[in-house]
């Protein structure tokens, strides 16, 4: 068997953990292939703005903090798309956000993660008494109060460190990292920008200017309840004032009579119709009689709306995006509305207070809710009812209450019965609930929201790298933002979506280069991403990078994992097997394949039955324990008149050497009889236990046949796979593909770390999520003490890996009692960081094809 080099396109700083998960592998033999192989292969980019997350700290009074983040976030590029999070307490390096945020901080998907200045106002609205102090130390003889203040509030006060944050981040999300460390594998506190009320524009943190001829428009919401303005803010955005001075403002004044408005707004996202609109933009501005402003107009002149100026929003609305009602009066019940509202599009905050019966409000907040009650078909989004801050049961009552005018009522269609009336309803659920649906938060470049190219790639051992640039446009926004703008690239290879982790750097994704590298890369849900400016030599004229970007295989990726914990893995005697099976077949789909069906049969039969060790045994004949198989006799596994079907599968397993062509001779010396390949053979042949060179004669093969008869024998490797019971993982994988868009495949891996080594069956990355588990041939998982300790060590192993599944395989019909729920519960016990693993259970893998 022919092998090529090993892994020449895997060269990294790393090379002796490559090498040890490589050990004793032939050259070649990664993902079931050979040798590498050029090809133009399509690749899908897209331009956009970037992904932020602003965290704030609450202090002793949030409100005001979150009102301060959204008008932060409102004057970025993007910020359209952005989520604050609050950190709660005073200002301290190990400060964190809730950990039920999490999971949907993870969908978001940030490309940045940023923490709010803050200044000397913000103190204030903590404590009042501040302004007379710093006033009284800071201000002239000649100078008033409110002069000294106006100067003195925006000053920003030092920043705490952010490690309590970045921790976090770190397990659950991708952010980009430090261009300065191109390998760095954990996201840390000096990855988090920081972002102040005031100031100009950064490169990865575009400020937008007021547009000319359109001045932004706010709303004066001064004399409005704080948590409705709020929630208005959350959905137009706002401006704070330190940020003021540089823009065109009109500020819509709010009048009592507004509020039911306002209500309206802040809970479906639109102007009621009939809100006088009009007259308040001309007591704004002064203007006379003819200055009209319809509901359209206000949209589109607000300040969200100006942060996502020169993009398209993407969404993705189907019939699993819910609309989703967050009900608490806490910061993260906040957070967590405005979260699904990115990610959904469909999504608001309320004050559970706002609901009161005695609210003044109540009217406007149950009336805006229930204009979401649509009639429709069974496929409409569901509507989910959730709080962080709620019961269970005060959550479930509050359900029960909002859809109560619409329980019980009926309808009539022509002459027909009374029937239900198909009303969609709030249903309760938990937060985490939230996690299971899928979204987007996508501010796009209006022309490159998907643009299609066909370039030279070179794949070899499972690692796909783009050969030449690909062909990028600028986007809209680089016209009127400047030069300095940093847009974002989304790159996505289909077949190959990479984990979003933070283990894997940026020197993994982008091919070797020396000296300082071009750009920051990341792995984000479904793409590579990096960031438009070239981070090393760059001109004013050609200031943009060109990276040719790296897909790293599933091995290199367990590699990354596996370090970043402080581990190592190589390749399993197992996994061994199965690489130089998957690499004779061609792919491991090919040998699953084969693994099945009338092919396994054929395969079966050069196994010898019972205790049979010599002789005919009904599929073949056996020597010394080993069968060897005639055609004939393959017709025969085959079943009746399957002659053709017989001849051409052992041609097809011939030319891939799963298969050798041979005769069953003996010594005329010392008897001995082996099977010798039809190489080694020719006038005469030698003998494998004397020496002997025998002539090929009559008397040298069996009697009763006048011509030496062909037989085949089975590649070693592929005979130790079956016996050992290599087919089930093979077979649990190929159940695992199905209705999957990519699966990247690793064979089994032994990864150690200071606590010993674990073995796993099961190593794949399926549409970007990292499954590992154990597949076997009987129903328990074994160890020294018993399924607990094996459980144990199976969840370490998922840990070392920040493994998203765990999948329990077999080819038996059940799992022995209890096998699950151990291994569940020792999630529950042991699991310490990042999102928590699923179970899955596969049975009968042997069969289920």
């Amino acid at each position: 068997m022919e092998y090529v080099k090993r892994f020449a396109a895997e060269k990294s700083k790393h090379r002796p953990v490559a090498q040890r998960l490589r050990k004793d592998l032939p050259d070649g033999l990664m993902n079931g292939e050979a040798v590498a192989t050029t090809q133009y292969r399509p690749v899908n980019v897209r331009l956009r703005a970037p992904r932020l997350a602003l965290a704030y700290y609450t202090l002793d009074s949030w409100i005001p903090m979150a009102r301060g983040a959204v008008a932060a976030a409102s004057r970025v590029w993007g910020g359209a798309a952005a989520v604050v999070l609050p950190v709660h307490g005073m200002p301290s390096a190990q400060a964190t956000v809730a950990d039920v945020l999490l999971p949907l901080l993870r969908l978001h998907d940030p490309d940045h993660i940023a923490l709010l200045q803050l200044a000397l106002s913000d103190l204030a609205v903590v404590d009042p008494s501040v302004v007379d102090t710093m006033v009284a130390r800071f201000g002239g003889q000649d100078e008033d109060t409110d002069t000294v203040w106006q100067r003195l509030s925006p000053m920003p006060l030092p920043a705490p460190g952010a490690e309590g944050l970045a921790a976090q981040v770190n397990d659950w999300c991708t952010p980009f990292k430090s261009v300065v460390r191109h390998a760095q594998q954990r996201f840390e506190a000096g990855d988090v920008l920081h972002v102040e009320h005031g100031g100009t524009s950064r490169g990865r943190l575009a400020t937008v200017p007021t547009l000319p001829g359109k001045p932004l428009l706010t709303l004066d919401l001064a004399g409005v309840d704080p948590a409705l303005a709020l929630m208005v803010e959350s959905r137009i955005g706002a401006v704070h004032p330190h940020a003021r001075d540089a823009l065109d403002i009109v500020e819509l004044p709010v009048e009592e009579e507004d509020l039911p408005a306002l209500v309206h707004l802040a809970i479906t996202g639109r102007p009621a119709t009939g809100w006088r609109l009009a007259s308040r933009y001309r007591s704004a501005t002064g203007g006379g009689p003819s200055d009209t402003l319809t509901a359209d107009e206000f949209m589109a002149c607000v300040p969200f709306t100006r942060s996502e100026a020169w993009t398209k929003r993407l969404t993705r609305i189907d019939t699993s995006s819910p609309i989703v009602w967050v009900v608490g009066d806490t910061a993260d019940d906040h957070a967590l509305a405005q979260l699904c509202d990115r990610l959904y599009q469909q999504s608001v905050w309320m004050p559970s207070r706002l609901l009161a019966n005695n609210h003044p409000l109540v009217r406007a907040v149950r009336g805006a809710l229930w204009s979401f009650y649509s009639v429709g078909d069974q496929h409409r989004p569901p509507i989910l009812l959730t709080s962080v801050s709620l019961s269970p049961e005060d959550l479930q009552n509050l359900a029960t209450e909002l859809n109560a005018p619409f329980t019980g009522m009926t309808m009539r269609v022509g002459d027909g019965p009374q029937v239900p009336f198909n009303v969609r309803k709030a249903e309760a659920v938990t937060p985490a609930a939230l996690a299971g649906y899928q979204g987007i938060a996508l501010l796009a470049d209006p022309e490159a929201r998907r643009i299609s190219q066909r370039v030279p790639t070179s794949r070899e051992n499972g690692s796909t790298s783009l050969l030449t640039s690909l062909q990028l446009p600028e986007p809209q926004a680089a016209a009127h933002l400047g030069a300095d703008l940093h847009w974002y690239v989304d790159v996505w290879l289909p077949d190959h979506n990479l984990p979003a982790h933070a283990a894997l750097p940026g020197s993994c994704l982008v091919q070797e280069t020396n000296g300082f590298p071009e750009t920051i890369a990341r792995t984000a849900r479904h793409s590579v991403s990096f960031i438009s400016a070239n981070m090393g030599f760059a001109t004013p004229e050609d200031r943009h990078t060109r990276p040719l970007l790296h897909f790293p295989s599933a091995d290199r990726v367990f590699e990354e994992l596996a370090r970043a914990h402080d581990a190592t893995v190589e390749r399993s005697d197992a996994g061994l097997r199965a690489a130089i099976a998957a690499e004779m077949w061609g792919s491991p789909e090919a040998l699953a394949a084969d693994l099945r069906g009338p092919a396994r049969k054929v395969l079966d039969s050069f196994l010898p039955t019972g205790k049979k060790r010599d002789g005919d045994y009904g599929a073949g004949y056996a020597i010394r324990g080993i069968g060897y198989v005639a055609l004939e006799d393959i017709e025969k596994t085959l079943g009746d008149s399957t002659f053709g079907p017989a001849r051409d599968l052992v041609d097809r397993l011939l030319t891939t050497n799963v298969l050798r062509r041979g005769l069953i001779l003996n010594c005329a010396r010392c008897r001995f009889e082996a099977f010798y390949r039809i190489e080694q053979v020719g006038a005469a042949f030698d003998c494998e236990a004397c020496g002997h060179t025998s002539p090929l004669v009559r008397g040298r093969w069996y009697s009763n046949d006048p011509e030496p008869h062909w037989y085949y024998s089975l590649d070693q490797v592929v005979r130790d796979l079956l016996l050992q019971n290599g087919d089930v993982p093979l077979l649990a994988t190929r159940l695992l593909q199905q209705n999957t868009m990519s699966v990247l495949w690793s064979p089994e891996l032994k990864i150690t770390d200071a606590e010993g080594a674990i073995e796993l069956d099961l190593c794949l990355i399926i549409d970007g999520r990292i499954v590992i588990g154990e597949a076997k041939s009987n129903n328990t998982l074994k160890a020294r003490k018993g399924t607990r300790e094996a459980a144990a060590r199976l969840v370490h192993a998922a840990q070392l890996l920040s493994a998203n599944e765990i999948v329990l395989a077999t080819s038996a019909r059940a799992w022995a009692k209890d096998t699950i729920s151990t291994v569940t519960q020792a999630i529950e016990d042991s699991w310490t960081k990042g999102p928590r693993p699923t179970v899955t259970e596969l049975i009968d893998v042997r069969s289920r094809h």
